[in-house]
């Protein structure tokens, strides 16, 4: 996340998932099933670079409600570590945005954050209107759907050769 300045709003959603670091980094970097466990997504595409790679570039669709309705932004991977950790950045209705998604190994399975930063003057709106408030609903929708999804077995996985 930008640490040289601070966001505007910020929005924090935590879930704990029963599996191992590799599997839910396996589900989570597969975007073309994203639909299957992220309820407000619309469409999630890699646009430039290879998926997952720093530079990396993607169009997402979320659907958001009144009175935003369909929201397209576009973002570019500016981290990514072995942890795992990702973040991107990107403009949404003209508010500068950094998302990003930890996974930390706990006990009993992996513990997922995901943060999304807002910037500018928009941003401030953003928050004083509550759609902060809709984000956070949002992305804890798509955490409970990620959890069931690798909890419920539904994905594939090869076993290594």
């Amino acid at each position: 996340m930008d640490k040289k300045r601070k966001p505007l709003a910020v929005v924090e959603n935590r879930i704990e998932v029963a599996a191992s670091p590799e599997i839910l980094w396996t589900c989570f970097a597969d975007v073309g099933k994203w639909p299957r466990w992220f309820p407000g997504l619309i469409e999630m595409e890699w646009t430039a670079g290879t998926a997952w790679a720093l530079g990396a570039q993607f169009r997402q669709s979320v659907q958001f409600g009144f009175p935003l309705g369909k929201v397209t932004g576009v973002g570019a991977i500016t981290e990514i570590s072995p942890s795992p950790y990702v973040a991107w950045e990107g403009k949404v209705v003209g508010v500068e945005a950094i998302h990003g998604f930890r996974f930390d190994a706990t006990a009993s399975g992996v513990e997922v954050l995901s943060r999304h930063e807002f910037y500018g003057s928009l941003a401030l709106l953003a928050r004083l209107l509550f759609l902060t408030r809709r984000v956070h609903k949002i992305y804890q929708a798509a955490l409970e759907g990620l959890k069931a999804y690798v909890e419920t077995g539904t994905i594939q996985l090869r076993m290594p050769m």
